[in-house]
């Protein structure tokens, strides 16, 4: 009567739990659990929703799809309430003290409680990309809720404001020299189109291998033009590494390789693109739904990049700021962050924007604002009209090798057809880019298909509806 019961370890392997949790859905996985066929008596609406700390009409909302369970405190508590193990939760998020174990002893460096000079820098990188290498998908998966948040992120990345100190007598090794050179930025350049293939595997297991060697270098260069120019191919390859560990659902791992590229970008004295790192951060803190962190992390990019960014990278930040008031609701200081993007971007001049922007180009600025406007239309469904009109310019201009882009174009455009109550429309978007999605490997993609899923769920009565449900389920599970 006063919580939940000990259940055993095989009552979470019951077909309806892994189908809740397959499809995402914590109200879903709530009524599974009342329904099991193994407690001794039946666990009824009243009861569960007293164990959860809600009302019972609430509860019923929550079980039926009519209110989608969204917000990550409410998340982990329910996990917490129910004892959910923590393999079968699929967001990431704070720690939950039950899965905090003794691998946090032999975990990876603290990489933001490092010193921020360049050998320290150097050696941070060297022995993450070692301890990530060492250790098995299965335990970095573990590992990967423990992602920092609040001020315990975002006030020591504030360091990146200050300048580096004196590196005159950094070492007495031999520079780096320009051939040297040249080879790193062939090799960065041949990992960095891997980037956006997703995956893990071996693709992530040769960029943290170069990253190890590069860092092992830097540690014995001298200061130098060269060395600078070194360490920014490093930053260059931490974000590789931070892009592909986001793709595969590794948030502690991303979060890492994020403030690693961070600080090599800050040696390398590139504040742009440790600027571009800290707008990447902050996608990853709205993908966390934690608009406040994301917002914050993208002031400290365009604080630090004041009077040196460059019109694009001024459009760029403003998108993600705009993302974090679309997440919050804050219609008014969104639109205005829009129009102050787009008067940015019209500024660019050809060839004045460094290589790391010219993938931001005018399609990725229109599926940018309109995937936006789409989550700004969960709180004011008037903008679902402007989410649609920005996505298909997207498309018009997206152009055909940028596959993954697409899909992401199409998958936001059902998403918001099914926001302004087309759910028929939705599932015929959808369908057409489910083979595109199985081919690619890629988690971000799936993670998309499975937000719609989810939204979807209070139209499961319409048969085209759970048709396309369910093949989204079969793709995830391939």
């Amino acid at each position: 009567m006063h919580g939940p019961p000990e259940v055993p370890g095989d009552f979470w392997d019951h077909p309806s739990i892994a189908a809740a949790c397959a499809d995402r859905d914590m109200g879903a996985l709530i009524s599974a659990y009342r329904h099991h066929p193994q407690h001794l008596s039946r666990v009824t609406q009243d009861r569960m929703a007293a164990w959860l700390g809600i009302s019972q009409a609430q509860l019923s909302r929550y079980e039926s799809g009519e209110n989608q369970i969204d917000r990550l405190d409410r998340l982990r508590h329910f996990a917490l309430v129910l004892g959910v193990p923590g393999e079968r939760l699929w967001f990431d998020r704070v720690v939950i003290p039950a899965q905090v174990g003794s691998s946090e002893k032999t975990g990876p460096p603290d990489v933001l409680a490092a010193p921020w000079e360049a050998t320290s820098i150097a050696r941070s990188v060297e022995e993450t990309a070692r301890s990530d290498l060492a250790i098995s998908r299965r335990a970095a998966l573990t590992g990967a809720a423990a992602v920092t948040v609040g001020s315990a992120l975002v006030e020591p990345l504030q360091r990146w404001l200050h300048p580096l100190q004196n590196l005159s007598k950094w070492s007495s090794h031999s520079a780096i020299s320009e051939e040297e050179l040249a080879a790193l930025q062939r090799v960065a350049d041949g990992l960095r189109g891997w980037g956006g293939r997703g995956g893990y595997g071996l693709a992530r297991k040769a960029v943290l291998g170069q990253l190890d060697e590069l860092a092992e270098r830097l540690q014995r260069a001298p200061a130098g033009p060269t060395t600078e120019r070194a360490f920014f191919i490093g930053a260059e390859l931490s974000k590789v590494a931070a892009s592909m560990s986001f793709d595969a659902g590794l948030h502690n791992a991303a979060q890492r390789y994020y403030v690693l590229a961070v600080r090599m970008a800050k040696a390398g004295h590139n504040d742009g693109f440790a600027a571009l790192c800290l707008a990447a951060m902050a996608r990853q803190m709205f993908d966390l739904g934690r608009p406040e962190d994301g917002l914050e992390l993208v002031q400290l990019g365009q604080y630090g990049t004041r009077r040196t960014g460059t019109p694009v990278l001024k459009a760029l930040l403003l998108t993600r700021e705009a993302w974090a008031y679309a997440q919050m609701g804050r219609t008014r200081e969104f639109h205005q962050a829009v129009g102050m993007a787009q008067d940015s971007f019209a500024q660019r001049e050809q060839g004045n924007e460094p290589r790391y922007l010219h993938s931001f180009d005018e399609a990725e600025l229109e599926g940018v604002i309109g995937a936006r406007c789409r989550d700004l239309a969960m709180h004011d469904p008037a903008q679902a009209v402007f989410a649609e009109q920005h996505i298909r310019r997207a498309l018009q201009l997206r152009d055909p090798s940028k596959v993954r882009n697409r899909a992401f174009d199409v998958i936001g455009l059902a998403r918001t057809k099914m926001v302004a109550g087309d759910p028929e429309a939705a599932c015929g978007l959808i369908n057409e880019v489910l083979p595109t999605a199985a081919k690619l490997s890629s988690g971000r993609v799936l993670r998309k298909l499975e937000d719609f899923a989810k939204e979807a769920a209070r139209h499961r009565h319409i048969p085209a509806v759970q048709d396309t449900r369910d093949a989204i389920r079969a793709i995830r599970t391939a």
